[in-house]
């Protein structure tokens, strides 16, 4: 009986190691896969991004700079909330989009967001006079390092009726918020 038993407890005793090998190698593997996962989403997550309008031609600043967050999914989406004076309260919503990696450290990101409402030329800061509709902003992110990036791109501007009025350029520095 004993020899019995001790057959009986030894089988059990290496289904129970195999079943422990088996569930630390799973474990180790999900782990170190959430670790290459963070290592490689790069822009995933929320950044506090600081924004200056320029001038196209010259890249001289228009303005002061203004911050906005911004938030990069992992579905290759992304969800803006602008801050800054150059809109009147209220007047542009929050922005949505979409972001791809181009290369090792870089990537492109598209944003659209809507004007509610017209406000007059110099408001609620120059140039204004911003009509009712759209705006979208088209920018190359280089990731500088894991919590820093850098950006620049071009912003349009169109009316309800999908008529382009108005362009610009910008440069963004991010920086990941924790």
């Amino acid at each position: 009986m004993n020899r019995i038993a001790s057959q009986t407890t030894s089988g059990t005793g290496a289904r129970w190691h195999a079943a422990a090998v088996t569930a630390l190698a799973v474990t180790l593997t999900l782990t170190s896969s959430g670790a290459a996962f963070a290592q490689s989403s790069g822009l995933v997550g929320t950044w506090l991004t600081q924004v200056t309008l320029r001038n196209c031609q010259t890249n001289a600043p228009l303005g002061p700079p203004f911050y906005s967050l911004v938030t990069f999914h992992s579905d290759g989406t992304l969800s803006e909330n602008p801050g800054g004076t150059t809109f009147a309260p209220g007047q542009r919503t929050a922005g949505h989009g979409s972001w791809t990696r181009q290369g090792p450290n870089t990537y492109s990101q598209n944003i659209a967001a809507l004007l509610l409402f017209d406000t007059p030329a110099g408001y609620p800061v120059p140039p204004g006079g911003f009509l009712a509709g759209g705006n979208t902003i088209t920018h190359t992110v280089t990731l500088l390092d894991a919590d820093h990036f850098t950006s620049a791109g071009t912003n349009a501007l169109y009316t309800n009726a999908a008529v382009q009025y108005r362009t610009g350029c910008s440069t963004a520095s991010g920086q990941r918020f924790q």
